[in-house]
């Protein structure tokens, strides 16, 4: 099973980001904010909050899923998937239930010790453009460029 967590437009360049998610890539989610809470820089702080929400993410599933909850879902999904003729509903209650089917298929159903970061990657996000006044009256742009950051958990 599979949990996420976006940060968006974070203040600062994707490229400087990307340095720090790279140490963390492929860690168990434990050991990945003991390395974080270690290295001191901003962008640091920013990928250790997006992982613990993310891992936040995966303890409130947890609790809100109990295993006969689920079941019950997934039948009347089944039921709602064959009976649906619109074929984008169709495919959001196939999507809805793999997800909640890769839950129950699962040993370890999200435990926070068994958690590990599958994918981290920073990608560039739109850049806030202001401008300097030069010589002889023209003007230099300057770029403010800000990133998003995307972890996901696994547990399997």
């Amino acid at each position: 099973m599979e949990v996420q967590a976006i940060l968006k437009n974070v203040p600062m360049s994707a490229q400087k980001v990307r340095e720090v998610v790279r140490q963390i890539q492929g860690l168990p989610a434990m050991q990945a904010q003991a390395i974080l809470a270690a290295v001191p820089r901003k962008s640091a702080r920013f990928v250790e909050k997006t992982l613990a929400s993310a891992i936040a993410n995966a303890e409130n599933l947890r609790t809100e899923w109990e295993v006969n909850k689920v079941r019950q879902t997934v039948q009347s999904l089944q039921a709602q998937a064959e009976n649906t003729r619109n074929r984008k509903r169709r495919t959001a209650l196939r999507r809805k239930l793999a997800q909640l089917e890769s839950y129950l298929n699962s040993p370890n159903r999200l435990a926070p010790e068994k958690l590990w970061i599958k994918k981290a990657h920073a990608c560039t996000a739109l850049s806030y453009k202001r401008y300097i006044p030069k010589a002889r009256g023209s003007a230099g742009p300057i770029l403010k460029r800000h990133c998003h950051i995307k972890i996901v958990l696994s547990d399997e």
